[in-house]
């Protein structure tokens, strides 16, 4: 994006590799600092006028990893006593709110994910499609596959990726042909049976190599990217700014009860994190609207 000359940023964990005693990291959506930054970066963008890709992690939402996260369309949120599947659900969640706020802001927003990722039958995933449609229409959220072999990957890997604009529909090439043919076969997992005879999957060395984007795919989405602004959908129609109530009658008004589908998000570390930065000016009128600390839950 930078070389394209876009302001941009991106999060990434190979950006911030901090030694484990730290508290949180900045480029981890999963940590406070890294959610927070997160939220201000998108609040700073130009409403109707920005586009955001989310690539999230897809290990624990791949078939590979069905044996620890025990996965499955029926079961997307998987065995939740692991550590591991608690990560993943939590970065899901806290991505699913950021895709929210992109699609209020006007924006245009991407989540891509490999093939046989589970990822797009998670309920609080399939709950924001669901909130995009009531405000906008059935179309205002696509899905595309494509073959990455089209983009110069040394693998042929078929990919999945969903967006709030009907441009990202531009990035399938159609079938694959002929690629067996003219490029050697690189085996990313080896498949095997278990001593009960159950089929296992394990990741080859060449495996890692598939987790970074082709070069020529990451410049035909920036070759979007105007198009895609352009094009969002699903932003909630706003009444005139003179029939706009006040922002604290908005706030006292709206439904603040628990959901049962939210269950990884964890928000309120986050909340807590930004309401105690001492450089933070609370105007008085909110001050009793907005507490110091709420009380902390904890992820089971």
């Amino acid at each position: 994006m930078h070389c394209a000359q876009y302001k941009s940023a991106r999060f990434d964990l190979l950006d911030n590799n901090q030694p484990s005693n730290r508290h949180s990291n900045f480029m981890d959506l999963t940590h406070t600092s890294g959610y927070a930054l997160a939220v201000l970066f998108l609040l700073r963008a130009k409403p109707g006028d920005f586009a955001s890709h989310f690539g999230i992690k897809c290990a624990s939402f791949s078939k590979m990893n069905i044996g620890t996260s025990r996965r499955s369309a029926c079961g997307p949120v998987g065995h939740s006593e692991h550590r591991s599947v608690q990560i993943a659900n939590n970065l899901l969640e806290r991505t699913c709110a950021l895709v929210l706020l992109v699609t209020a802001l006007g924006g245009a927003w991407s989540v891509e994910q490999p093939s046989g990722s589970l990822l797009e039958f998670y309920p609080v995933w399939r709950e924001v499609i669901q909130h995009i449609f009531s405000c906008g229409s059935t179309t205002s959220v696509q899905c595309v596959k494509w073959w990455m072999a089209h983009y110069s990957s040394k693998t042929a890997k078929r990919h999945y990726c969903y967006s709030n604009t009907a441009s990202i529909l531009k990035i399938d090439k159609g079938k694959l042909q002929g690629w067996k043919s003219k490029h050697p076969g690189i085996k990313t997992a080896d498949r095997y049976r278990d001593g009960s005879g159950k089929l296992r999957y394990k990741g080859t060395v060449h495996l890692r190599g598939t987790e970074n984007y082709p070069v020529p795919f990451a410049r035909a989405v920036v070759d979007l990217v105007e198009e895609m602004k352009a094009t969002a959908e699903g932003q909630p129609q706003l009444p005139p700014r003179e029939l706009l109530p006040p922002a604290i009658e908005t706030f006292t008004t709206a439904g603040w009860e628990e959901s049962d589908t939210w269950q990884f998000a964890d928000f309120i570390p986050v909340y807590n994190y930004l309401r105690r930065c001492k450089h933070l000016v609370v105007p008085r009128e909110w001050q009793t609207l907005l507490p110091i600390k709420l009380h902390e839950t904890t992820v089971v």
